[in-house]
């Protein structure tokens, strides 16, 4: 049916998606403002993402009633292609995803991040500690001792130093799922990044965490530990990587697969019908505990191999 909406200039032709938040996460609009707030700043700076829509009111959001309970409604326009998970990954893929994140983080420079600084999640890196409340979801004892192991060198080596890394507002949760690609060209078999969806995990945190979160999906995707050395490769093209960070992503990535699979079984045992986030644990524990076999300088050194051979290649 037709809305008469006189603030709508022009109809987006790809369509739109309305977004409805869940009563918990709409008790905090300020949030859900930063997120409209980043995606308009994004896409200026011709980084495609879900613009929302002013409705009638002016607004870029509204208060719903829906079952008795309150919920943020937005509608986005919707940004055509395909999710990076549903087609082939050739290495320029992973570089590209390397480029684009960095690419993401350097826009979010210049925006005001006071509506963002307060914001907390379990799945901020920063709570990555906060993991051992949820252990005991882990029947396997292997794999909860290399959970341990990991929480053990997250607080000795990165907690202490978290003020030397630096900081501020990013994307947070570049995977598979939320990265946008279309053809090259529509006679093309080759893919390119064109866009990103889902803004729900911006937050106020430290670079060297945004690219841990990127290298460990991205590792993820490929089942291939050195799959992270191209990532590296395309975003040191946008943002040098300090030594000091480089030292501590091993142990970063490690953090983010534990968040990932832990956080994944226990919100399977509070909802048994949210599949999706039970997907990556065959494949999370075994790149979890090939990547802890590694020691820092060793795996940095393979990574380091295989940006230097891309690079090359690249460049013939």
């Amino acid at each position: 049916s037709y809305v008469k909406n006189p603030i709508l200039k022009s109809i987006n032709a790809g369509g739109y998606v309305m977004k409805i938040a869940n009563s918990l996460d709409s008790q905090d609009e300020s949030f859900f403002e930063a997120q409209n707030d980043i995606m308009m700043h994004l896409s200026k700076r011709d980084i495609k993402c879900p613009v929302p829509v002013q409705n009638i009111y002016g607004k870029f959001y509204s208060l719903e009633k829906l079952a008795g309970s309150q919920h943020v409604v937005r509608l986005l326009e919707y940004i055509p292609g395909k999710v990076f998970h549903g087609v082939p990954h050739p290495d320029r893929l992973f570089y590209q995803a390397g480029q684009f994140i960095a690419r993401i983080d350097s826009a979010l420079k210049t925006i005001d991040k006071t509506k963002i600084l307060s914001r907390q999640s379990i799945w901020m890196l920063e709570s990555f500690p906060k993991l051992k409340d949820f252990i005991y979801v882990i029947k396997d004892e292997h794999h909860k001792d290399i959970i341990e192991q990991v929480l053990d060198a997250f607080n000795r080596r990165i907690v202490p130093n978290l003020h030397e890394f630096q900081q501020g507002v990013i994307y947070g949760d570049f995977n598979e799922h939320n990265i946008i690609v279309n053809k090259k060209a529509s006679d093309s078999k080759e893919y390119e990044i064109t866009g990103i969806i889902d803004f729900g995990d911006v937050c106020y945190s430290r670079y060297v965490f945004e690219l841990a979160i990127a290298m460990t999906y991205m590792i993820l995707e490929s089942n291939d530990l050195d799959t992270g050395g191209l990532v590296m490769a395309g975003y040191s093209m946008i943002r040098i990587i300090p030594p000091h960070e480089k030292d501590v992503l091993r142990v970063a990535i490690a953090a983010r697969l534990c968040q990932s699979l832990v956080m994944g079984l226990y919100t399977a045992t509070v909802d048994s019908s949210n599949q999706y986030i039970l997907s990556t644990q065959v494949r999370g524990w075994n790149m979890l505990e090939a990547l802890w076999k590694e020691t820092d300088k060793d795996i940095l050194d393979r990574w380091a191999t295989v940006a230097e051979e891309y690079l090359t290649r690249s460049s013939k």
